[in-house]
């Protein structure tokens, strides 16, 4: 886990390096540390974004449970935007969804034998509010909360034949911080936590076969932030 960590960590600032030169070059190299009042309602949080998961499962086979039997999913890095709304200008509501990723699930543990178990591809979604602490300039905290959804928008068999992966719903932490340039022009630095239970079925040899998975990703989510 802390080397896929470390992976998607560097990759993700990687990405968000020639944007903050390309901000610093615009400001002459300094960016001054209190930003005007702004009116601006709508913004935009727009980058990469790490998904990481603490994915395990139940299996049961032929109607009798699998000990030992569970699931791996690698970690994956995709394409996110965050579009929210200041209700007031310190509680904003706001919308996550990225590019759905095609992820393969493997089998673990006494389910190693199978292989790759099939594949899937599925949107994690959040719908959250949060609150922003405007006291530090252009150093923006915020720390916010609400429902996350898994949509799945295909599956196809490997080891399972008639793979289905159900949709599902849970909840989501939020925290991260936006430092801003001007009133419109900034970076972010975005971490969700959700918590995802969803079911798989299928058969395996013609045997029927369920799997109640934990899926718990954990998001980091970064790059340029717009208000308008």
């Amino acid at each position: 886990m802390k080397t896929r960590f470390a992976a998607i960590l560097s990759a993700m600032v990687a990405a968000i390096t020639p944007s903050l030169v390309k901000a610093a070059d615009m400001h002459g190299g300094y960016v001054a540390p209190a930003i005007p009042a702004t009116n601006l309602p709508f913004f935009l949080h727009i980058g990469p974004a790490g998904l990481l998961l603490s994915e395990s499962a139940k299996m049961n086979v032929g109607g009798a449970p699998l000990p030992g039997a569970s699931v791996r999913i690698d970690s994956q890095i995709t394409a996110a935007i965050e579009f929210g709304y200041f209700v007031t200008p310190e509680i904003a509501v706001s919308f996550t969804g990225g590019f759905p990723p095609t992820v393969d699930v493997i089998g673990k543990g006494a389910a190693a034998g199978l292989g790759r178990v099939g594949k899937a591809t599925y949107g994690p979604t959040v719908l959250s509010a949060h609150y922003h602490f405007k006291k530090f300039g252009a150093f923006q905290p915020y720390i916010g909360a609400g429902p996350t959804f898994m949509i799945v928008f295909d599956t196809k068999d490997a080891a399972m034949n008639n793979l289905k992966l159900n949709h599902a719903v849970g909840f989501a932490g939020q925290i991260g911080f936006n430092y801003m340039f001007d009133r419109k022009w900034g970076v972010f630095v975005d971490v969700k936590k959700a918590y995802l239970r969803t079911t798989a079925t299928g058969t395996l040899g013609g045997a029927p076969v369920k799997a109640n998975i934990k899926l718990d990703p954990l998001v980091l989510h970064t790059g340029l932030t717009y208000r308008f």
